[in-house]
């Protein structure tokens, strides 16, 4: 009788209703979360002078340092996620390209300079055209006759009459070789884009305007012609 007890008993704990053990659930793997979108640049011009100096270097450098952040100050912030348009977002937005998306230095460098795209190209990617991003910081630095800028308690007077006077004149510009904080002289649209962001660092009325002189053209102001930019 006892042993007959045990027996039924050992049944019952072995799940003596003969049915059969299920195995486990298959583990379902777990994926891992989707990895963040790197976050955009901050719109102020401390950021986007540190990654231009990182980012474009030796053949691919824009803006010397010690001109950038005047330079930066001209141009319209924008959004933070412009990829396009004269805009600081948009500059950010192609440094991003290289230090991130591991795209060229060569193509994305001077989409984030001053002119938003290679000097002699047609339209530029941070902008409508070189000459147009030239002339919207020429014209903020250096003023027209009917919104003059002060530097140092006096009005600069190497300027373009009007904005429109700018563009054209920048039309005819030699558009060779390539912008560079080392072209610094002749008569070619690069010197005067040197000379542009060397205007836009001054703080002194007199390099101000001398240097906003060497972005003018000789056919409009012939006593320009004394200038590095018509070498």
């Amino acid at each position: 009788m006892r042993r007959t007890l045990l027996l039924l008993l050992a049944l019952v704990a072995c799940g003596g209703d003969d049915k059969k053990a299920t195995p486990d659930a298959p583990v379902t793997p777990m994926i891992d979360a989707a990895i963040d979108a790197p976050g955009l640049l901050a719109l102020d011009c401390t950021t986007y002078c540190a990654h231009l100096a990182t980012d474009c270097t030796a053949a691919n450098a824009q803006i010397s340092m010690a001109n950038c952040m005047g330079t930066c100050a001209a141009f319209p912030p924008g959004a933070a996620a412009d990829t396009s348009g004269n805009t600081l977002g948009c500059r950010n937005y192609h440094l991003q390209n290289i230090e991130v998306r591991g795209m060229s230095a060569a193509t994305h460098c001077p989409h984030a300079g001053p002119v938003g795209g290679p000097i002699a190209g047609a339209t530029a990617v941070c902008g409508t055209s070189p000459c147009d991003d030239f002339c919207a910081i020429q014209t903020k630095v250096c003023g027209t006759d009917a919104s003059t800028v002060t530097v140092g308690g006096m009005v600069i007077t190497n300027r373009y009459p009007t904005l429109a006077a700018c563009t054209t004149a920048c039309a005819a510009f030699t558009k060779t070789p390539e912008a560079s904080p080392t072209v610094t002289t002749g008569n070619t649209f690069a010197c005067r884009i040197y000379h542009l962001t060397n205007a836009a660092a001054q703080t002194a009325f007199a390099g101000a305007n001398a240097h906003c002189g060497h972005t003018l053209d000789s056919t409009n102001f012939p006593m320009a012609t004394v200038g590095p930019c018509f070498q």
